[in-house]
């Protein structure tokens, strides 16, 4: 965070107030330093420095004391003083928005992905972010960084994702594509790893300390929160849920729904539900049209669905096994039909886990990869956030 990050220690404790102003606002400069154990006349000096350079603002006088002495003047965060770009690629779109310092979406937009994926894919990114940037009269000084989110491994150290089936990328380096594009930090993590920090920070995650976010879609991956903190294990491929096996005997003979598909994802993802509904109908149908003929009640649609929820149950069940998470919380494209998956997936918890969990759905719509982006540069950024 360029404008509080120097050397001296006047910038490390401006640093340290901004954040406690982030985490307890409004607030005052006497709760502050008793918080952070500094004294006053540090904390007011931070104060001024945070409120000349816009990041921090007064908002007039709070309650007054027992003792009736002068009142004190509160204090919050500016989430105006800076921008962020959020991107959230997909295999059959690109989402890329911009949000104020707080996740509020200031714009947003999208492009088909394999229209573009061969061929000027991060120019079209970079044109669109800086059509939103002219519609909202930001200059390029007032943007913060930009987030990305991929479907695929991604080592977040080397920016590399090592594979992505959807996109057909292998040990690809697509933070340093984005670099190349824009001026600013770029920050890139598996998408369900985004959506993760996007539910812990602002959305039904919030305030959670151990967390599983379940994205469910052509594929099925999650993302994990474990005492605070995102999990993403020695290799980045904690949470690699679609690759979960439920039934050994099948799993000798599946055949994946996709190259690099795993197990769950190719009896349990859409892909695999819309063919296997059409193999019964002698007809292509899709997932979403599978899930209407299950509320319509027709018969070989509840068994063709009934199978393939079981087999993400039984995994959801595993996980709850294995975690004990307090959430979890069902995203991606087929979490619109959460009324038919969430009784099957609990039941198959209540029966095979040793601990029920709450099985909520994601409340964020469209803008949730673009969110969950943002919070990843707020997290890695300079350590502004604690995501």
């Amino acid at each position: 965070m360029q404008y509080v990050n120097d050397e001296s220690n006047i910038n490390r404790n401006a640093r340290q107030v901004l954040r406690c102003v982030l985490e307890t606002e409004p607030t005052t400069r006497t709760a502050i330093a008793k918080k952070l154990s500094l004294s006053k006349p540090t904390v007011s000096a931070a104060i001024s420095r945070l409120i000349d350079e816009g990041w921090v603002t007064e908002t007039g006088s709070g309650e007054a004391s027992a003792s009736g002495g002068r009142k004190p003047v509160n204090l919050k965060f500016n989430p105006k003083k800076a921008h962020c770009i959020g991107i959230d690629i997909g295999g059959t779109k690109v989402a890329v928005g911009i949000t104020d310092l707080k996740g509020e979406l200031e714009s947003y937009r999208t492009f088909p992905t394999q229209e573009y994926l061969d061929h000027d894919f991060f120019p079209t990114i970079r044109k669109m972010a800086d059509e939103m940037m002219a519609e909202l009269s930001l200059e390029q000084e007032e943007i913060l960084g930009v987030g990305a989110g991929v479907p695929g491994v991604t080592n977040v150290t080397t920016g590399i994702v090592e594979e992505a089936p959807a996109l057909k990328w292998r040990d690809y380096p697509v933070r340093e594509k984005l670099e190349e594009v824009f001026p600013y930090p770029v920050y890139v993590d598996n998408d369900v790893n985004i959506g993760v920090l996007g539910e812990h920070w602002t959305g039904r995650g919030k305030g959670k300390q151990n967390l599983i976010y379940i994205a469910i879609g052509t594929g099925i991956g999650s993302g994990i929160i474990l005492n605070g903190q995102l999990f993403r294990g020695s290799q980045y491929s904690a949470g690699e849920l679609g690759y979960m096996v439920t039934d050994r005997k099948l799993a000798k003979t599946y055949r994946p729904s996709f190259e690099g598909y795993g197990f769950l994802e190719s009896v349990s993802g859409g892909t695999s539900v819309g063919t296997a509904l059409s193999e019964h109908l002698g007809r292509e149908v899709t997932a979403a049209e599978a899930f209407e003929l299950y509320r319509s009640g027709d018969k070989v649609s509840a068994e063709a669905l009934g199978n393939a929820l079981e087999h993400l149950g039984i995994a959801v069940a595993n996980y709850v096994s294995l975690l004990n998470p307090e959430l979890i919380i069902l995203g991606g494209g087929l979490s619109q039909s959460f009324d038919v998956i969430q009784p099957i997936v609990s039941d198959n918890v209540k029966r095979y886990a040793p601990k029920e969990c709450e099985i909520v759905r994601t409340a964020f719509g469209k803008e949730a990869g673009v969110i969950g982006a943002v919070a990843l540069l707020l997290k890695e950024h300079e350590g502004m956030y604690n995501i």
